[in-house]
């Protein structure tokens, strides 16, 4: 097994022990044993139990990021964008939800040494996803705000859905609501709601 493959399994391991006990609960010991690496390999890797749930936290936040900005990138208008960031942060978390449950804990995930890290991978995704609607705020589909908005405008009511789908207490598919919160997304944002965009160097996603 090669050290990335090592590395790998380890905070595969770590994920599921995580999910099954919780963080806190969780010991080195245990991750050692679900991943059958050697005591050795973890430090080496990882350094601490801290050391592993940062990088797993990186990892997930890495893999979200690039499943919408790939997604992002093919949208041929803004509305077409919108709809992109909604749908993907809700796939994503359909798909992954014990991930999605480890990154929601952040708080517990990520101790007081690895948070700023955090913050800094996190702000390069969402400035990386700011650069690819730049062209329509400057042609004044979508309105100028804050950037301090756009988050919480766009998935506010997206991040409470996947918290309380997460959480049990919601039965129905999260998926079904899609296009009717990237819809209120779009019109919380666009200048003009009725309009759909403007179309350069692409197709509609």
């Amino acid at each position: 097994m090669t050290q990335v493959d090592r590395k790998s399994a380890i905070l595969s391991a770590a994920l599921a022990v995580f999910s099954e006990k919780g963080i806190e609960a969780t010991s080195i010991e245990d991750i050692r044993q679900r991943s059958q690496a050697s005591v050795g390999s973890i430090y080496h890797h990882f350094g601490n139990k801290e050391g592993i749930a940062a990088a797993l936290f990186a990892q997930g936040l890495d893999g979200y990021w690039q499943q919408i900005k790939a997604n992002v990138a093919q949208a041929g208008n803004a509305e077409f964008a919108i709809h992109a960031i909604v749908s993907t942060h809700l796939n994503w978390i359909v798909e992954q939800p014990d991930m999605a449950r480890f990154l929601f804990a952040r708080r517990q995930a990520v101790s007081a040494e690895h948070d700023d890290a955090i913050r800094q991978r996190t702000a390069s995704h969402f400035k990386e996803v700011f650069e690819k609607l730049k062209p329509w705020f400057k042609q004044g589909v979508l309105r100028r705000l804050p950037i301090e908005l756009y988050g919480p405008l766009l998935l506010g009511p997206s991040q409470e859905l996947a918290r309380n789908w997460l959480g049990g207490r919601i039965a129905f598919n999260p998926l079904t609501a899609v296009d009717e919160l990237s819809s209120a997304a779009w019109r919380t944002l666009a200048t003009n709601p009725a309009h759909t965009g403007v179309s350069f160097g692409g197709s509609k996603a």
